[in-house]
């Protein structure tokens, strides 16, 4: 299954506050069975309409803006739940579009697989868009509306999910942390220096992704491997599955690996600290950028 580089991070920051987080997409867990004590009850409003059927998120609604993105769920009482996240721009238009490693929508219930707008080869089996169209800094409310098509690589299944709307919906801050002396990542783009600030890494779904931002969160580096990765050097590949490069030029802007190899200096599964060195060639899924990534070497601890 396909999970683009970001996703991971996404989903760790923007839930990281909810001792519930992993019911968002951790297939073992039925979602109708867990209580949610983070979550805000029924304050606010969560409505949608999933192929054709009402979806209420009766069982509660929540919403994050930290450390630049914007993570908004909700969860109804038959264990379905949605789930939409954004590099942060504020009351704005998104788009949740397939190369995109910062934006995306997703649809889990219960015991299945999740469903997301980053799965698929194909323009028309996954994407969408959201609106936030109202953030009340006072109330510490957030409002839009929704609408995606999101995809199952696993069975090449699809959802529908149209009508989306959430309106005051409670939400919690938490400013993006700055990097500690423990982890190190650098890298050039295209012969300059990346202006590292913040370095996120994290071990889920048997990938290990390290997520890098500039500190005002408009530029991302992103690197993801298999959790049992061993030493040696590996290739990049186009939509591959097991070795993904990704670099965000802008919130709204993203670049894949098309080519270039990463090598696995060491990593000691124990003390979850892994290390290494990478280059590779990015480009835009549907466009022309494209931006060079060299002299790559990161040491960090995964969580």
């Amino acid at each position: 299954m396909k999970y683009i580089v970001g996703f991971l991070f996404i989903l760790a920051v923007s839930f990281g506050n909810s001792s519930c987080q992993k019911e968002f997409f951790i297939d073992d867990v039925d979602s109708s069975l867990i209580t949610l004590p983070n979550l805000p009850g029924v304050t606010g409003s969560f409505t949608a309409t999933i192929d054709g059927v009402k979806f209420i998120a009766d069982k509660g609604s929540s919403a994050s803006i930290s450390m630049g993105v914007i993570g908004i769920t909700g969860i109804a009482n038959t264990g379905e739940n949605i789930v939409l996240t954004v590099a942060d721009s504020g009351v704005h238009v998104y788009s949740l579009n397939i190369g995109s490693a910062t934006n995306l929508g997703a649809y889990a219930r219960g015991f299945e697989f999740s469903y997301a707008t980053n799965q698929g080869n194909q323009p028309d089996q996954s994407g969408g868009t959201l609106s936030i169209t109202s953030i009340d800094k006072n109330k510490k409310t957030i409002s839009g509306k929704f609408s995606m098509n999101v995809f199952r690589q696993l069975d090449m299944k699809q959802k529908k999910i149209t009508e989306g709307v959430f309106k005051d919906i409670p939400y919690e801050t938490q400013p993006i942390p700055q990097a500690t002396a423990k982890d190190t990542f650098r890298v050039k783009v295209d012969g300059t220096a990346f202006s590292v600030y913040s370095i996120s890494s994290f071990n889920l779904f048997n990938m290990i992704s390290i997520t890098v931002n500039d500190q005002a969160v408009g530029k991302t580096v992103g690197l993801s491997m298999p959790s049992n990765v061993k030493a040696g050097t590996y290739d990049f590949i186009p939509f591959g599955t097991d070795f993904i490069g990704q670099y965000n030029p802008a919130s709204t802007t993203y670049l894949s690996a098309s080519s270039g190899k990463i090598t696995i200096l060491e990593h000691n599964v124990s003390s979850k600290r892994i290390k290494g060195s990478f280059n590779f060639e990015a480009n835009e899924l549907i466009g022309s950028k494209k931006a060079n990534l060299t002299e790559g070497y990161f040491s960090v601890t995964y969580k």
